[in-house]
């Protein structure tokens, strides 16, 4: 009997040794994972995600992690794939169990999923009430996608309830992102330039660097200074951090476009295809390169270094 119980509590522990060496090789690849997306290597990144991780044995806060760096890498299906049955045990596995479906919202309407992100964030009101990161996320999210799908006043009113205090300080500047997007919306062009300059002071991850670049771009096309949007556009695609962002490229042909700069604005639109090329913005960008491409251009390469650069804008020289 004794000799029974022994041989019981040495499996019991030799299971709990596997599951603890399961969780510490979980926790190595997603922070390897994490250095290369911060050093500006989101793809290298998602390849490190790739490595056999019991996903069963990884805590809410890595989920959240890893759905981020998939997010950010352009890999929006693995982000929406990857489950977890981690049961909840503190408040921060709970807080951050949230901020995996807030983030994942992101990967639905990057998809150019609208309805599906909306629904995603339809029944975390009360779940989110005692996080302000969570709040924060969750009206930020609601805000971006009411003001992508015509409904500005509500993106407004929306916006307006998300506490910037509750983000950390890493993340501020996606509530001046947002803030422009709601004032695009709106037709308030003169304060979306205001809160776009905001939004690229507050810029501290390099991502959101280069985003500040996109988002000044975007104010400028929708004041028609098209020469200005197409200089800022062509900086943010030569910016080191070069996951994601298929918006921005998107714009950028359609600038190209614009001044009848065919064949740029055709091969912008390939580079959105190949830097971002699960997203909504991709799909809409192989329709247009479809139609320039049966219409006579000069022949050219593009070339994100190419052209003429800007010098940096205030907060954009810092890093996370």
């Amino acid at each position: 009997m004794i000799f029974t119980l022994l041989v019981a509590a040495a499996g019991v522990a030799a299971l709990v040794l596997v599951l603890r060496s399961e969780q510490a090789r979980g926790c190595r690849h997603i922070r390897r994972a994490q250095y290369l997306r911060d050093s500006c290597r989101p793809a290298e990144a998602a390849i490190v995600l790739q490595e056999p991780i019991s996903w069963d044995q990884i805590s809410p806060g890595l989920l959240n992690l890893a759905v981020e760096i998939w997010i950010s890498a352009g890999d929006y299906l693995q982000a929406l794939t990857v489950q977890c049955s981690f049961n909840p045990v503190t408040a921060d596995d709970a807080k951050n169990l949230l901020l995996v479906q807030i983030n994942r919202a992101e990967a639905e309407y990057n998809l150019g999923r609208w309805k599906a992100a909306w629904s995603r964030l339809c029944s975390l009101d009360a779940r989110v009430a005692p996080y302000p990161i969570t709040r924060a996320g969750l009206a930020l999210q609601r805000a971006w996608i009411l003001s992508h799908t015509n409904r500005a006043e509500e993106a407004r009113w929306t916006w307006e309830r998300a506490d910037m205090d509750g983000l950390p300080c890493q993340y501020r500047a996606e509530h001046y992102f947002t803030h422009v997007a709601v004032l695009l919306a709106l037709g308030r062009i003169e304060q979306a330039a205001d809160a776009a300059a905001a939004g690229a002071d507050a810029a501290v991850r390099p991502s959101s660097e280069r985003n500040a670049l996109f988002m000044l771009a975007r104010v400028d096309a929708a004041k028609g200074e098209w020469e200005r949007a197409e200089v800022l556009c062509r900086t943010a695609a030569n910016h080191p951090f070069r996951g994601q962002g298929g918006d921005g490229l998107l714009l950028w042909g359609d600038v190209l476009t614009r001044l009848g700069r065919l064949d740029e604005a055709r091969q912008a639109y390939e580079l959105c295809i190949a830097r971002d090329g699960q997203s909504e913005s991709a799909l809409v960008a192989g329709a247009r390169q479809a139609t320039l491409h049966s219409l006579p251009g000069t022949e050219g390469e593009l070339r994100p270094e190419r052209g003429p650069r800007i010098l940096p804008l205030k907060g954009l020289n810092r890093k996370a």
